[in-house]
């Protein structure tokens, strides 16, 4: 039975990247630690820094594109960005033309193939140049990761709808935002619909997709100053049984997780 493995290595402002395996395949979806942090939390989970086959780039917040010169270039793996998020690695990445041959254009949209996994990218609404997420796909199992949008659309729901895993953020509850410490600029960035996902359209987003093979839902992006776990536990307290539901953490993420192909 077809198989995929999925591991978040921390989720949060301090610094962001999945791992997704599948057949002979092991992608990043994002880089925002070091590389010498990046190949530490790597080890724990028994991978190899060399066995990377690419680094799939959402956007290009440091948070989510820190350690991705420096891996693609001592690694030499390649990268897959959007032309936007491109074009602003060209002016925030140092020596950016050392990594230049690494570096793929992808379209939302537009599927494209990494060895076994077959990627999916996905337009969403963030305040970056072209930010994009993604899906893959393997065998009929299909893992999803979706952070860092503001609100969700039919298209998005069309796209995360057959998945067997997903990492959903869970970024902040709308009334710790609104009487928090970030100033008011910040606080409707935030909350704006080219920000972060709260709990409540965070469960919303689930609930719509939600089917009977979704076997792994884990809830992360969790700000450190506008979220509680509590909250976030309240909002999913009765989301369906057949879903196990975890949560990635800044410093330890999650462990490995695992989904096959589905039954119907």
């Amino acid at each position: 039975m077809a198989r995929m493995e999925f591991t978040s290595l921390g989720s949060g402002s301090g610094g962001n990247c999945t791992v997704i395996r599948a057949g002979d395949t092991t992608v990043l979806i994002d880089c925002g630690f070091s590389r010498t942090e990046l190949k530490n939390r790597l080890t724990r989970r028994g991978l190899d820094i060399d066995r990377l086959d690419a680094i799939l780039v959402t956007h290009e917040h440091g948070d989510h594109l820190k350690g991705v010169p420096v891996v693609a270039r001592t690694h030499q793996v390649p990268v897959y960005a959007s032309r936007g998020t491109i074009d602003a690695m060209r002016h925030r990445v140092t020596r950016f033309e050392t990594i230049e041959n690494l570096v793929n254009e992808i379209e939302p949209d537009r599927i494209f193939q990494v060895n076994d996994v077959e990627v999916h990218p996905i337009d969403v609404p963030h305040d970056v140049r072209e930010p994009i997420q993604f899906v893959c796909r393997f065998n009929g199992v299909g893992v999803g990761v979706l952070t860092d949008c503001g609100s969700y659309t039919e298209q998005m729901v069309a796209h995360y709808s057959r998945l067997n895993g997903l990492l959903l953020e869970t970024n902040h509850d709308s009334e710790m935002l609104a009487t928090g410490p970030y100033p008011e600029q910040l606080k409707r960035r935030v909350g704006g619909d080219f920000g972060h996902l709260n709990n409540r359209q965070s469960r919303e987003f689930a609930q719509r997709i939600h089917h009977v093979n979704l076997q792994q839902l884990v809830l992360g992006h969790i700000s450190q100053h506008n979220n509680l776990r509590s909250l976030i536990e309240r909002e999913f307290d009765d989301f369906p049984s057949g879903t196990s539901v975890s949560y990635a953490t800044q410093a330890g993420g999650t462990e490995w997780l695992s989904v096959t192909a589905g039954s119907v």
